[in-house]
């Protein structure tokens, strides 16, 4: 697949639309899972998708070959739908300022709403944890539990030891788990 996305890159370089096409295609279908994942909803992945790929095409002469292409895309996707989800909080945020009412319940009185609202918030507080760990931590941690990648495909992926993938696994964990006992014990 590799020598694809090199052929790809460069008859895209040289203005080839056929192959524009075909790489935004394989793109597409290998990024939108990804971006999928991460946001949680289909109209903001395909938001995140579209983006993506503009930049992408917009950067391809940026391109230096340091890591695999399809790597470098990867990248680029993550940082776009980090963004996505940092102005998302900060929507978030403003709105419950605006509109913040406190609403009585009876303490054994059950209400879907509120439960549907309490499952949005811990959603939302693992997010959020997700971009208060460390880069290369979160990076392998996306890949392994949203992306669904194996840690063999993640240390091609990343070009780092098997070891390195496990290590960094294991640290994304701690701290995303450190973060989300602070955030259980603020609400």
């Amino acid at each position: 697949m590799e020598e694809s996305w090199e052929q790809w890159l460069e008859a895209s370089r040289l203005g080839d639309a056929e192959a524009i096409d075909e790489m935004l295609e394989a793109l597409m279908d290998r990024l939108y899972p990804l971006c999928l994942k991460m946001t949680g909803q289909v109209h903001d992945a395909e938001d995140c998708l579209q983006n993506s790929l503009i930049r992408i095409m917009n950067s391809l002469d940026s391109f230096s070959g340091k890591s695999s292409f399809f790597t470098w895309c990867y990248r680029i996707t993550i940082n776009i739908c980090y963004d996505f989800l940092r102005q998302k909080s900060r929507q978030n945020e403003e709105l419950w300022d605006e509109g913040s009412r406190s609403f009585p319940l009876r303490e054994n009185q059950q209400n879907p709403v509120l439960d549907e609202v309490e499952r949005a918030e811990k959603v939302e507080l693992i997010r959020e944890g997700l971009l208060n760990v460390g880069e290369p931590y979160r990076d392998t941690l996306i890949l392994y539990e949203l992306g669904e990648f194996s840690i063999a495909e993640i240390a091609s992926l990343q070009d780092i030891a098997l070891g390195t993938v496990k290590s960094r696994l294991s640290r994304g964990r701690i701290q995303l788990a450190q973060y989300l006992r602070n955030g259980e014990k603020e609400n």
